[in-house]
């Protein structure tokens, strides 16, 4: 015969979880889901897997990529890790990149009129990115990167009066 804990362990992997699925906030939910992906019952009582899974169950790790690339826009700042400077770079020139690419394709004709130049310039000047690297000591991001004047404007990335 199955041991709970066998049994607990067994419906965890047959959904694709691990020991770390309801180790933190989800825990709350576990009743709910089991209910759901069980809605006949079970082997034992829902309130015995759940906590046979719960006693097997860990927090995730605290873990913090070595780098993330920072977008900063008028409407919205984020950031995205990375495990290399150079993938968060290349990231950072790629986001330039596409911004420039998606103004471009709202113009009327290859030649934009004066309104559509005043919205690029404005993205020149209000849009940005940057490289940060992480700090264990202080569990904080401190700037590594971020394109001078000569590699924004090889990217392209200058004003129309240029």
């Amino acid at each position: 015969m199955d041991s709970l804990e066998n049994y607990a362990m067994r419906v965890l992997v047959d959904a694709g979880c691990d020991c770390y699925t309801y180790g933190g906030p989800s825990a709350r939910h576990i009743m709910d889901d089991l209910k759901e992906a069980f809605p006949k019952g079970m082997k034992y009582p829902y309130i015995d897997v759940a906590n046979a899974i719960l006693a097997m169950s860990r927090p995730e790790p605290i873990s913090r990529k070595p780098y993330v690339m920072v977008f900063d826009m008028p409407s919205d700042c984020d950031e995205i890790e990375y495990d290399s400077f150079e993938a968060a770079q290349n990231s950072a020139e790629d986001t330039l990149c596409e911004w420039m690419a998606q103004e471009m394709a709202t113009w009327k004709s290859d030649v934009p009129d004066q309104e559509e130049k005043d919205r690029w310039d404005y993205m020149i000047y209000n849009f940005g990115v940057s490289v940060r690297k992480y700090d264990p000591m202080t569990d904080e991001y401190f700037d590594v990167w971020e394109p001078d004047w000569n590699e924004l404007t090889e990217l392209g990335w200058k004003e129309f009066g240029e």
